[in-house]
């Protein structure tokens, strides 16, 4: 049993689809289940799609839906043009009826949701997974047409959560318990098919039955949850780079490739922003000891980096990790009175139920500043929690910097130039918060 996870740059144009093909011919001989992104920036134009209906900017909407579509037909064109004449049949079906497919189900949502009362995190749930199901439902039509024997999973049928919106929490049995019955399924009743295509990134709130999703890049997390549900022997994460750097390839040209991590570095650089892999994603692998590769499907034939065993302290890497669209939160007792565990436990609270984390924190008597990702969304329902108790600002445009076992030479040489509100840090892990 092996896992892919193929991100949205893996599938974002019709080279990108006939690669995953080739990839899944070549390495999943063996029992096989694949996670699939939505394709391309898929997720940013629904996210313009939620915001548009929400200020009921219906025609503006319909232009973004319009968008999405056309973006999904160029890729899928040259694999149709390819494929020769279509017939429209469940055996055989034509690339674009299932676009439309999708589509049109979308734009009844929309229609369903227009003028609703939901919050904006719960209605962000009900569309922004679309990209998810589209991606999927093409790549299964593209499976079809090439005669690889698979089976098409809705995820929110296997993923059980909570009903905290933009960050469901897994509810662990039930959704253990179905993907192992889908599992058994597939290998009984589909004989030759031992492939299930599923989507990353989305679930089913157990109570409502509305729509939910685990976070932004929360494909890595989905793959993970179901290589730990049927103990597979790895799980491999395919990304546009050659693995796991030291810092962002992008911020810095000199990065370099680490070929090997244990489960806790891995951990400590997704918790502090390490973008490669989902932070949520190492717990569930951990605990049955899988090993998950990180590998290029731009140069399948590199090895990557591997991430597994025990950690070794004597034998560390030194990281940059660069968290961007942070703000300062500053709370400031409005009494003056101290800020003890009753006034923590309150802050935390509120975080916690807009599924925003703390990532750096720092306390004096009567106040407390913490660095959050800026958004606004979730931010403001905080606000309106604690502005009754507490003088809130918040200062935007900031980067959260983490230089993770660096000399005092280097950390120097990074930050030259740099502006920063303030510095903290334990052992060798320093972080700094930078004005962009």
């Amino acid at each position: 049993m092996l896992v892919f996870k193929f991100g949205g740059a893996s599938v974002q144009d019709a080279e990108g689809l006939r690669r995953l093909l080739r990839l899944v011919q070549t390495y999943g001989g063996d029992s096989l289940w694949i996670v699939v992104s939505a394709m391309g920036k898929t997720t940013n134009l629904l996210e313009n799609v939620v915001q548009a209906v929400r200020d009921d900017r219906w025609p503006e909407a319909m232009e973004f839906w319009g968008q999405i579509r056309e973006a999904h037909l160029e890729r899928i064109r040259p694999l149709r043009l390819e494929s020769g004449p279509m017939s429209s049949s469940p055996e055989c079906p034509d690339l674009e009826q299932v676009l439309d497919t999708w589509m049109n189900r979308l734009l009844e949502e929309l229609h369903a949701l227009r003028g609703s009362q939901l919050s904006y995190n719960c209605f962000y749930d009900q569309v922004v997974g679309y990209g998810e199901l589209l991606s999927t439902a093409l790549v299964s039509a593209y499976f079809e047409q090439n005669k690889w024997g698979h089976r098409w999973v809705d995820a929110r049928d296997l993923l059980v959560t909570d009903a905290t919106w933009r960050d469901a929490r897994i509810q662990w049995d039930v959704t253990v318990q179905r993907i192992q019955e889908v599992q058994s399924q597939s290998l009984r009743n589909q004989k030759g098919v031992t492939c299930v295509l599923t989507q990353g990134f989305i679930g089913r709130d157990g109570v409502s039955g509305r729509s939910t999703t685990l976070g932004r890049e929360g494909s890595d997390f989905t793959a993970s949850v179901i290589a730990h549900a049927l103990h597979a022997r790895e799980l491999w994460v395919w990304k546009d780079v050659d693995g796991v750097m030291d810092a962002d390839p992008r911020l810095f040209p000199m990065a370099r490739l680490l070929p090997t991590l244990s489960y806790l570095e891995a951990v400590e650089m997704t918790y502090y922003g390490a973008t490669v892999i989902h932070p949520k994603t190492i717990q569930p692998l951990q605990n049955k000891g899988i090993p998950l590769r990180v590998r290029s499907f731009l140069h399948p034939e590199a090895p990557g980096t591997l991430i597994g065993g025990t950690d070794n302290t004597d034998q560390r890497h030194s990281c940059v990790i660069v968290k961007k669209n942070q703000g300062l939160l500053e709370l400031v007792s409005k009494d003056f009175s101290f800020i003890s565990e009753e006034g923590l436990s309150m802050i935390y609270r509120a975080l916690y139920e807009q599924g925003l984390k703390a990532n750096l924190a720092r306390h004096t008597a009567v106040s407390f500043s913490l660095v959050v990702d800026n958004d606004r969304y979730k931010l403001q329902p905080v606000r309106d929690a604690l502005s009754p108790f507490f003088e809130i600002h918040l200062t935007e445009g900031l980067s959260l910097w983490t230089l993770m076992h660096q000399s005092d030479k280097m950390r120097r040489g990074l930050l030259s130039g740099k502006q920063w509100l303030f510095e903290q840090h334990l052992n060798d892990i320093y972080q700094y918060v930078v004005v962009e």
